[in-house]
C-alpha cells in the first residue's frame, strides 16, 4: 500500500511539473536601447482572468514569471510614460518556456482634439540605490552649463561659488561617466561652469553607494552621464543660442554606429557673460569696529569644449574604446568694491577703501581614456580602463586699493598688488572590474582601482604704493608654492544573492592612501637646503557595505542599506599659507586635518502603480571628525581669519519622499521633499594662542521641489519647476531660507528636425545665499548670488538617419523589433 501511494504521489508531481511553464525576458527602451527597471509585467490566463501572475523588472531590465499551467496567456508590459505592450503565448507540453530578449517598448503618444500630442519619457527613474534624471529633456537646461543642470536636481544645491552639496552635505563626489575624470574639489566648480548642458544625457544621484564604488564622499556620489548615442547609421545636430545676459553658444555633434564601429564627436564654443555679487556686514567687538561692503561681480568668459570617442567591436566578445575630452577657456573680470570702516554705533564711516580687482585667467583640461572589455558571456566579463587627466589654470589678478580717511588729516593711501597664480594638476587612474552572473540568483563582482594625483600651485605677488603700479617690487612674504600628492589603492569584492523574495548584496572595500604635502616660502623655493621636511601621512581603512531587499508584492519593494564612507581633506584645505585676496577675511589651510568618517544607514520603500510611483527613503548618518570652516578674530592684529579644522562629531538623519504622477496622459508631475535633522556637537579648538569655541548646535531643515511637464498640441512642451529650502545651520551660524522658480517652453518643427527652446531661470531673481555667523568676538552677515534672472533661446537642428535602430549582436531575428515579436523557445 505504501508503495502504491508513493507511486501515485510521484506521478501527480511529475504531471504537475510537466505542465508548469515559464516566461522571461528583458524590457528595453526602443529609442535608446537602454534596459528599463521597475516595469510592470502582468500575465493573465485566457480562461481564468482571476489567476493573474506578475513581476517587475530588476536592475538590468530582466523579469521572470514561472509556475504557469498549460493554457493560453496574454502578457502585458506597462511603464509610466510608455505605450503598453502585450504578447500572447501558449504553454503546452511541447513548448513550456518563452524568452523575450529584448522586448522593446516605445514612448507614449496620444491624440487630443484630432491634433497629435507627442509624449515624452519621464525625466526621472526611481531605483532603490539611485535616482536617475534624464536632463536631456529639461527645457530649462537649454543653453546652460553643467552647474545649472545640477542645481535643478532634487536634493542637490549649487551655491554662488559653484560648491555642490547633496542633502545639505558638501562631502559629495561628482563624477563624469562613472569616474572622477579629472574633477577635484579644487577645480570642479570651474570645469562644471564651462561644460555645456547639451552634452549631458542624465544625472545619477547615488546617495548610498556599495563597496564597488569609491568610498569618497560622505553624502554619496553624483554621476554626470554624457551623451553617447548608439543608433544605426549616422546622425547629429547643430545648436545655437543666446541669453539676456549677453551670452551665446553654438555646438556641433556627429555620431556614427554600425555592427563593427561606434564613433562620436562633439565640439562647442561658449561665450559667457558673468554677473553676480556679494554683500558683507561684520562687527568686531574687541576693536569696536565695523566693516561692510556691497559689490557686484561682472565679467565675461570664452571656452571651447570638445569630446570624441570610438569603440571597435573587435570580435564577438571583445570591445576596444578610446575617448577624449578637451576643454580650453578663459575669463576676465573687472570689479570695484568699496569697503566701509567705522566705529560701532557711529553715524558715519571713519575711512573707506575702494578695491578695484582685475582678473584674467586661462584654463586647460585634457582627458584621455582607453578601455578594453572582454565578455565571456552577456553577464560574465572583465573590464580594464586606464585614463589620464591634466588640468592647468593660469590666473593673474591685480588689486588696486585706494583708502580715503575722513579725519581731515590723514592723506589718501594707495596700494597696487599683482598676484599671478598657476595650478598644475595631473591624475592617472587604473580600474579593473570583473563581474560574473553565475545564475539568475547569484552574482559576484571584484576589482582594483588605483588613483595617482599630483598638484603644484605656485603663487607670487608684486607690489607698489601707487595706484598705477609703475614701480613694482616682488613681495617675497606672499610667495608660496604648494605641492600636493595623493596615491590611492583600493580592492573590492561584492556578492549578490536572491532567495525568493529576498535579495542580499554584501561587499567589502579596502583602501590604502598616502598624502604628501610641501609648502615653500620664497627663500625655500630658491634654496632647497632651507626647506622643511615634507608632511606625509598614510592611512588604511576598510569600508563594508550591505544591502537587504524584500519584494513585499510585485509592485512593492523594501530595502535596508548600510555603507561606511569618508571625506578626505583636499589640497587647498591642507595649505597653511595665509591668503589675503579677500580684504575682509584672511583664509588658510590646516595640514593637520584628518579625514572624517560616516556610517550611513538608509531604509527605502518603493511602491509603483500604473501611472504613479512613490519612493520613501529614511536615512541616518553619524559622522566623526567633522571638517568645518571656522572664523575667528586674530588676538594681535584684530583681523578676521578663516580655516578648516576637525571640530567634533555630527548626526544627520531625515526622510525623503519622491512622487511621480502621470495625469490625464499629458501632465507629468515629479515632487520631492527632504526633511532632516542635523546636530553638531560643541567644540573647543586652540589656534594661534587662543581658544575658538563653538556651542552645540542643532536644526531641523527641509526642502521641496516640484516639476510639472505638460505636453501640449502641435509638438509643444512646457515645464515649470519650483523649489524651496528652509533655514539651515552652518558652523557658528545659519543660512536663511530661499526659493526659486524656473520655466521653459519648447516647440518642434519639420518632423522634429528643428527644436526651439525658450526658458527663464530664476524667474523671481531669488537665488541668493544669506548667511549669519557669530561668536563672542564678532558677528557677520554675508549674501552671495550668481547670475540672477536669465532668459535664453536655443535652436537645435537634427540631421541624419535618426530613426534607424542598431541591431545588437545577440539579436538573431526580427530586425525591425516590431511589437509583434513573439519570443523564442528555449
Amino acid at each position: 500500500m505504501n508503495r502504491l501511494v508513493l507511486s501515485v504521489v510521484l506521478a501527480l508531481c511529475a504531471t504537475v511539473c510537466r505542465a508548469q511553464g515559464s516566461i522571461r525576458g528583458r524590457v528595453v527602451d526602443r529609442n535608446t536601447n537602454e534596459s528599463l527597471q521597475y516595469v510592470n509585467i502582468t500575465v493573465t490566463p485566457k480562461n481564468n482572468p482571476g489567476g493573474v501572475k506578475g513581476a517587475i523588472t530588476d536592475g538590468e531590465g530582466t523579469f521572470s514569471v514561472s509556475g504557469l499551467a498549460s493554457g493560453d496567456y496574454e502578457m502585458s508590459v506597462s511603464f509610466l510614460g510608455y505605450k503598453t505592450a502585450s504578447r500572447r503565448f501558449t504553454i503546452s507540453d511541447g513548448k513550456k518556456s518563452y524568452s523575450y530578449n529584448p522586448l522593446y517598448i516605445s514612448e507614449d503618444a496620444t491624440m487630443l482634439k484630432e491634433v497629435t500630442v507627442t509624449g515624452q519619457r519621464s525625466t526621472m527613474k526611481l531605483e532603490i540605490d539611485r535616482k536617475s534624471f534624464d536632463v536631456a529633456q529639461e527645457i530649462i537646461n537649454a543653453g546652460g552649463v553643467a552647474s545649472d543642470v545640477l542645481d535643478n536636481i532634487p536634493s542637490v544645491e549649487v551655491d554662488a561659488e559653484g560648491n555642490i552639496s547633496l542633502r545639505g552635505n558638501t562631502s559629495v563626489e561628482v563624477w563624469i561617466n562613472g569616474k572622477a575624470s579629472g574633477l577635484t574639489t579644487d577645480n570642479r566648480a570651474e570645469i562644471l561652469q564651462q561644460m555645456p548642458a547639451e552634452s549631458i544625457e542624465r544625472v545619477e544621484v547615488i546617495d548610498n553607494p556599495s563597496a564597488k564604488f569609491s568610498a569618497e564622499g560622505s553624502a554619496g556620489i553624483i554621476n554626470i552621464v554624457l551623451k553617447k548615442d548608439r543608433k544605426a547609421g549616422y546622425y547629429g545636430s547643430l545648436q545655437a543660442g543666446g541669453n539676456s545676459r549677453g551670452g551665446a553658444n553654438t555646438s556641433f555633434n556627429i555620431n556614427y554606429s554600425s555592427g563593427l564601429l561606434d564613433a562620436y564627436a562633439n565640439i562647442g564654443y561658449r561665450h559667457r557673460a558673468m554677473n553676480g555679487g556679494s554683500k558683507s556686514d561684520q562687527q568686531s567687538f574687541s576693536s569696536n569696529e565695523y566693516q561692510w561692503y556691497n559689490g557686484k561681480q561682472d565679467g565675461y568668459g570664452n571656452n571651447l569644449f570638445s569630446r570624441a570617442g570610438v569603440t571597435l567591436h573587435a570580435g564577438e566578445h571583445d570591445d576596444l574604446s578610446l575617448n577624449g575630452t578637451l576643454m580650453i577657456g578663459g575669463r576676465n573680470e573687472d570689479n570695484a568694491v568699496p569697503y566701509h570702516y567705522g566705529t560701532i554705533g557711529a553715524t558715519a564711516d571713519s575711512r573707506m577703501m575702494l578695491r578695484r580687482t582685475v582678473s584674467d585667467s586661462e584654463s586647460q583640461m585634457y582627458y584621455a581614456e582607453a578601455n578594453y572589455r572582454h565578455s565571456f558571456t552577456d553577464k560574465h566579463y572583465i573590464d580594464l580602463t586606464v585614463d589620464f587627466n591634466r588640468w592647468k589654470s593660469d590666473e593673474s589678478t591685480v588689486y588696486q586699493d585706494s583708502t580715503e580717511y575722513y579725519d581731515g588729516e590723514t592723506a589718501t593711501e594707495y596700494s597696487y598688488q599683482s598676484r599671478p597664480m598657476v595650478i598644475y594638476n595631473r591624475r592617472w587612474e587604473v580600474k579593473l572590474d570583473y563581474e560574473n552572473t553565475i545564475s539568475d540568483n547569484f552574482k559576484i563582482e571584484a576589482g582594483y582601482q588605483g588613483n595617482f594625483n599630483h598638484e603644484s600651485s605656485p603663487q607670487e605677488s608684486f607690489i607698489d604704493d601707487t595706484w598705477q603700479g609703475s614701480s613694482l617690487t616682488e613681495d617675497k612674504d606672499y610667495f608660496n608654492r604648494f605641492i600636493y600628492d595623493m596615491d590611492i589603492h583600493a580592492l573590492y569584492a561584492t556578492t549578490s544573492l536572491k532567495m525568493g523574495r529576498f535579495g542580499i548584496m554584501a561587499g567589502l572595500r579596502g583602501e590604502y592612501w598616502k598624502v604628501h604635502t610641501e609648502s615653500y616660502t620664497w627663500e625655500q623655493e630658491h634654496d632647497a637646503s632651507l626647506r622643511d621636511q615634507a608632511f606625509e601621512r598614510d592611512y588604511f581603512q576598510m569600508f563594508p557595505s550591505a544591502f537587504l531587499s524584500y519584494n513585499i508584492t510585485e509592485d512593492q519593494q523594501l530595502q535596508l542599506n548600510y555603507t561606511r564612507r569618508l571625506r578626505r581633506p583636499y589640497g587647498g584645505q591642507l595649505n597653511s599659507f595665509k591668503n589675503t585676496r579677500d580684504a575682509s577675511i584672511t583664509s588658510f589651510g590646516n595640514p593637520e586635518l584628518t579625514p572624517e568618517y560616516s556610517n550611513s544607514f538608509s531604509l527605502n520603500y518603493l511602491k509603483t502603480w500604473i501611472k504613479h510611483s512613490l519612493l520613501v527613503s529614511a536615512y541616518y548618518r553619524p559622522t566623526s571628525n567633522v571638517i568645518q570652516s571656522i572664523n575667528y578674530e586674530g588676538s594681535t592684529d584684530g583681523r578676521m581669519y578663516s580655516t578648516n579644522v576637525n571640530v567634533a562629531n555630527s548626526l544627520s538623519t531625515g526622510i525623503e519622499f519622491t512622487l511621480k504622477n502621470n495625469l490625464f496622459r499629458i501632465l507629468d508631475l515629479t515632487t520631492s521633499a527632504n526633511a532632516y535633522y542635523y546636530k553638531l556637537d560643541a567644540f573647543s579648538y586652540d589656534i594661534e594662542g587662543q581658544t575658538v569655541e563653538g556651542e552645540a548646535d542643532k536644526d531641523f531643515t527641509w526642502n521641496a521641489r516640484m516639476q510639472a511637464a505638460l505636453m501640449l498640441p502641435y509638438d509643444i512642451s512646457f515645464q515649470l519647476t519650483g523649489r524651496y529650502r528652509s533655514r539651515q545651520v552652518v558652523t557658528q551660524g545659519y543660512s536663511k531660507a530661499n526659493y526659486s522658480i524656473d520655466l521653459g517652453i519648447r516647440k518642434t518643427f519639420f518632423n522634429k528636425k528643428l527644436t526651439a527652446s525658450l526658458n527663464c531661470r530664476d524667474l523671481l531673481n531669488s537665488r541668493r545665499r544669506k548667511t549669519y555667523t557669530s561668536s563672542d568676538t564678532f558677528k557677520r552677515y554675508q549674501e552671495r548670488w550668481r547670475g540672477g534672472r536669465n532668459v535664453s533661446l536655443t535652436l537645435v537642428w537634427n540631421f541624419g538617419n535618426m530613426n534607424q535602430k542598431k541591431q545588437r549582436k545577440s539579436d538573431t531575428s526580427d530586425a525591425d523589433y516590431s511589437d509583434t515579436y513573439n519570443g523564442t523557445e528555449e
